[in-house]
């Protein structure tokens, strides 16, 4: 029986938390028939075993994948797009979890329901590495967006994956994978919610669905500057990608290029590397006071702020 909705679980290596994923996903109460498609990236711990018993004990809900080469993020996204069959995606790595039993029968009924929506997602919490609460993270950029978001995420605004639903169809005639895995992308999603929020409605739900597990061997959560840099840069390459493709919205050049170097500049200030602040401080437009300190007096508001905002513990240990 062909599903409504298919849930793309890639992993490798996540022995530690793939169970609570997969009971996450075992555990929502929805009228919606869906299936749990898991793509094993030939992990050497005991995953694929973990998985293998899932897929064994629950064969109406779940497949299981593997291969015998290692094919990476992008690849494993699109073996796992080909064989789904659902008319709505929903996106779960197999390191987080989806924490309000209700997610997919709220997004699914809202999508149901209006044909003209390509995308919902929501609110999320974060948790650590036990699974203990870190934060909330909630998002207020929809606001008077009319459901219509490329601008706010061509400004970099971002969106949990954990959290999205999309409709197949709209993903077929907007995304081209294949040129994701051409570019190197480090990630699938925000080219996927870019060019989605390009060519449909998108809808938030306000309320925190699902739990996002944050690592310290995520590229996006690297305590290291030099990776954390490469997934900014890769970042900024899915953003002239979709550029090239669809254009700016409404958004000018300028204010476009001075995000960038706001994005970068942020990320310095995290990770306390001032020579590359200072790269992008001095090309800042002084259009604000803090602004104007950065681009006049790099070195001072760097001394000023760095005194007042110790460094996260997590990255002082990982700079040691």
């Amino acid at each position: 029986m062909q599903k409504l909705v298919s849930i793309l679980m890639p992993t490798y290596n996540h022995e530690k938390f793939i169970s609570q994923a997969i009971e996450s996903a075992l555990a929502q109460k929805t009228q919606y028939s869906w299936e749990l498609l898991i793509n094993d990236d030939c992990s050497t711990d005991s995953t694929l075993a973990i998985a293998k018993s899932y897929a064994e004990k629950y064969p109406d809900k779940i497949r299981l994948f593997t291969h015998e080469q290692n094919q990476g993020l992008l690849k494993s996204y699109k073996y796992l797009l080909e064989q789904a069959e659902g008319k709505y995606i929903a996106i779960l790595e197999s390191d987080d979890i989806w924490s309000d039993e209700t997610k997919l029968e709220k997004q699914v009924s809202f999508m149901e329901a209006h044909d003209d929506y390509g995308l919902i997602c929501s609110d999320y919490i974060t948790i650590d590495e036990n699974g203990e609460k870190i934060g909330d993270v909630i998002k207020d950029f929809d606001k008077n967006q009319n459901d219509e978001w490329y601008d706010a995420l061509m400004s970099f605004s971002s969106i949990g994956a954990l959290t999205i639903i999309f409709r197949k169809s709209v993903f077929d005639s907007s995304c081209i994978i294949d040129d994701y895995i051409e570019h190197k992308f480090q990630t699938f999603d925000r080219a996927t919610w870019l060019a989605i929020s390009h060519n449909s409605k998108c809808k938030f739900i306000h309320e925190k669905l699902a739990s996002y597990r944050v690592m310290s061997s995520s590229i996006s959560n690297s305590g290291k500057f030099e990776k954390a840099l490469g997934f900014a840069n890769s970042v900024m390459d899915i953003h002239e990608y979709i550029i090239s493709r669809y254009g700016l919205g409404n958004i000018s050049r300028d204010d476009f290029d001075e995000m960038k170097k706001i994005w970068f500049i942020n990320l310095c200030i995290t990770h306390r590397n001032y020579e590359v602040f200072k790269k992008y401080a001095v090309t800042l437009k002084p259009n604000s006071l803090k602004h104007a300190l950065m681009h006049y007096l790099p070195q001072l508001w760097w001394m000023q702020y760095t005194l007042r905002h110790p460094a996260p513990k997590h990255l002082c240990k990982s700079q040691k």
